[in-house]
């Protein structure tokens, strides 16, 4: 009842639309924070839904809360571009970027980098394309750590066995975020993967893990579909490499190359992160509040 403004964040939309309802019922400012563009993602997985119209009738709530709301942001300008073409709108949207820790998550030169390879994941979502990744291990002799849980776990494990890798892939389990540095800091190499499917979701965003690597003063490894956001950051940050296409050897080999060159990128990884700090990242979020409140 005192509140002078609503903050929401997506996924789930239903925040938004819930908080939309709220605001409009107490005729408030409304800020949505858009991390992932989940209509698209929806399309594909969640087909069957889309295709008897559930996921439309969610999408057409979602939209209004978004027509509604003061300020929406996102964290790339990919997205923003797609946002503002949808909505028809051209001031609305600010882009504030995905980010990490860097106070939690730095280099530290006590801990020896003996694993090749980390990947974070949540195991509960299956658009990470991990058996791409455990097909190229079968073409070098590396190592790979996995730091996640899940319902896709077990699969995941059964998958390293068949391939023959399993005693080349450890998995962690899920770790908590502040003990999540000495993970990183034990690997040479932070890997990415997308399905090798033009969905709009996976072009146009970048995972939160890129930050967390790149605090930990890791080169990425990203692998998934051509014209991606997240090739055009590493291309242009020249922090790692990124394969588009879906041919097992050629990851192999990229990432055997990465893997003997990453103590090249660890300063520039750690420098590019530190742009992408939340405590630095909030005063944007800080200074969009204000201009609305005035």
């Amino acid at each position: 009842k005192n509140a002078d403004i609503i903050i929401t964040s997506v996924p789930p939309i239903l925040n938004a639309i819930t908080s939309y309802k709220i605001a409009r019922e107490h005729n408030l400012p409304l800020i949505v924070d858009i991390r992932d563009i989940w209509e698209e993602y929806a399309k594909t997985e969640h087909s069957i839904l889309h295709s008897v119209g559930i996921v439309q009738k969610i999408i057409r709530e979602y939209y209004e809360a978004l027509k509604y709301s003061s300020k929406i942001t996102v964290v790339t300008e990919p997205m923003k571009r797609y946002y503002e073409e949808k909505l028809n709108v051209a001031n609305k949207l600010a882009i504030i970027s995905n980010g990490t820790d860097a106070n939690l998550i730095k280099p530290s030169k006590e801990i020896k980098r003996d694993i090749d390879l980390i990947y974070l994941a949540d195991l509960n979502q299956p658009y990470h394309n991990l058996e791409f990744l455990f097909e190229a291990m079968k073409e070098e002799n590396l190592t790979l750590i996995i730091v996640g849980g899940g319902k896709y776990l077990p699969i995941l494990k059964n998958t390293a066995s068949d391939l023959k890798i399993s005693d080349r892939v450890s998995f962690a389990g899920w770790v908590p975020y502040e003990n999540l540095s000495q993970y990183l800091c034990k690997a040479k190499v932070g890997v990415v993967g997308r399905p090798f499917i033009k969905n709009i979701e996976y072009l146009y965003t970048i995972p939160v893990k890129v930050y967390d690597y790149l605090a930990a003063g890791l080169p990425i490894a990203g692998y998934g579909s051509t014209d991606s956001f997240l090739e055009e950051f590493i291309r242009k940050n020249d922090v790692g490499i990124y394969v588009d296409q879906e041919d097992p050897a050629i990851l192999a080999s990229s990432l055997a190359t990465l893997v003997n060159e990453y103590d090249k990128y660890v300063e520039r990884a750690r420098a590019l992160a530190m742009k992408f700090d939340r405590k630095e990242l909030s005063k944007k979020l800080v200074e969009v509040v204000n201009n609305i409140l005035g």
